[in-house]
């Protein structure tokens, strides 16, 4: 007989903790079949990270408008 079940879990030391509700479905030194699909977070890109919190330089100010958008002969 086959039984499965389905939870999210987060990883500690390599390990996973089975849910006490899903424990009494499982037999101390059964085999069982484990398959992982891992969610990954988005990591954000570099140039959102720079806009969110921009990297101070000393002597440095930004340009206004018009300096900006001042052609050049």
């Amino acid at each position: 007989m086959v039984n499965s079940f389905e939870f999210k879990a987060q990883i500690k030391q390599g390990m996973i903790e089975i849910p006490p509700e899903y424990q009494q479905n499982i037999q101390e030194g059964s085999d069982v079949k484990v398959i992982i699909v891992s969610e990954e977070t988005a990591k954000p890109r570099l140039m959102d990270q720079l806009a969110e919190q921009p990297i101070s330089v000393q002597g440095w100010s930004k340009p206004t408008r018009d300096e900006i958008h001042e052609r050049k002969s």
